[in-house]
C-alpha cells in the first residue's frame, strides 16, 4: 500500500503527553494551555496506556446524575427538566475534590488504536465519528497521534 494512503502519512508528535501519576489538576492545566481536547498517557518508557480526554475532565466536575447518561434517563429529557442550579462554584468544587487523583484513574482505555500501517480511511472514518486525537502505538509503545487538524491539514494542503 502507499504510504500516503497509511497513517504514518499524517501522524504528528502529540502536543503534551501525561504520565499515569500526573494529577488531574496537572492534566487540566496542560490540557487548557496546549488547547487540545485528549491527552495520551504513557509510562516512562513510552508505553501507552490510554486517553485523557476533556470529556472525562467536564465530567468530573458535573453532578453524577448528568454524567452518567443511560436509557431510561436520555440526556435530552434531563436537560429539559432544568432542576440543576449548579454554579461555578460547585462545578469548582467537585473539580478541587479530585484535582489530585492520578490521571491512570480517569483513563479512557476504549480510544480506537491505530498503528503506523493503518489505512488512513480507517483514521478518517473514526475521527468522521467524533473522535478528535487518536494514539497511534506500535509495540505497545506510543508513536504519534493523529487529529482531525492533521487530516484536515493534508486533505486542505494547509501549511
Amino acid at each position: 500500500m502507499n504510504d500516503d494512503a497509511l497513517c504514518r502519512s499524517i501522524m504528528s508528535a502529540p502536543a503534551a503527553v501525561l504520565k499515569p501519576d500526573d494529577t488531574v489538576r496537572f492534566a487540566l492545566e496542560t490540557m487548557v494551555r496546549s488547547r487540545v481536547p485528549a491527552l495520551p498517557v504513557v509510562e516512562s518508557d513510552g508505553r501507552y496506556l490510554g486517553m485523557l480526554p476533556r470529556s472525562r475532565l467536564i465530567a468530573l466536575a458535573m453532578p453524577r446524575v448528568l454524567s452518567h447518561e443511560d436509557e431510561s434517563h436520555p440526556l435530552s429529557h434531563l436537560l429539559q427538566v432544568g432542576f440543576i442550579q449548579d454554579t461555578l462554584v460547585d462545578l469548582q468544587g467537585r473539580l478541587d475534590a479530585v484535582a489530585n487523583d492520578p490521571v491512570s484513574a480517569h483513563l479512557d482505555t476504549e480510544v480506537p488504536v491505530l498503528e503506523a500501517e493503518t489505512p488512513l480511511m480507517n483514521a478518517m472514518l473514526f475521527l468522521y465519528r467524533q473522535r478528535n486525537i487518536l494514539p497511534v502505538v506500535e509495540n505497545g509503545r506510543l508513536l504519534g497521534i493523529v487529529s482531525v487538524w492533521d487530516v484536515l491539514a493534508r486533505i486542505g494542503r494547509v501549511k
